[in-house]
């Protein structure tokens, strides 16, 4: 696993590891925009194991990653291990990802599933 700092014009961190080190997501790697808590990048679960939330835009030419559908994945932080990862929500603009996490600004990966689920769509049953 790696993190960048992304250009100025999308200011915060790219998280990203290749599909080999991830754990959860069907075969793919993860090279997405890290969504944060007010103190860092890092939110803590209840047994105090560090999780990214990251915005994880769909593949695709042409849209910005803030235009293009995607999921909010948990990503673990432990270094030198397999990266494991949970999908909190699919189907999610990126800018509303982004606008979800600045306005609630969740402390804790418990509240940061809270804010992902809310996000959420409901698919219609006909």
């Amino acid at each position: 696993m790696r993190w960048d700092d992304l250009p100025q014009h999308d200011s915060g961190v790219r998280f990203a590891a290749p599909p080999e080190k991830v754990e959860g997501y069907g075969g793919r790697g993860v090279n997405a925009i890290a969504l944060h808590p007010s103190g860092g990048y890092v939110f803590l679960d209840t047994g105090g194991a560090g999780w990214w939330v990251v915005f994880q835009p769909d593949a695709g030419p042409g849209l910005h990653w803030r235009q293009r559908p995607g999921d909010i994945l948990a990503c673990s932080a432990a270094f030198d291990e397999m990266v494991h990862v949970v999908v909190l929500a699919s189907h999610v603009r990126g800018a509303d990802a982004l606008a979800a996490f600045h306005s609630a600004m969740p402390a804790t990966l418990e509240e940061a599933v809270d804010v992902a689920a809310a996000l959420t769509t409901p698919t219609k049953l006909e």
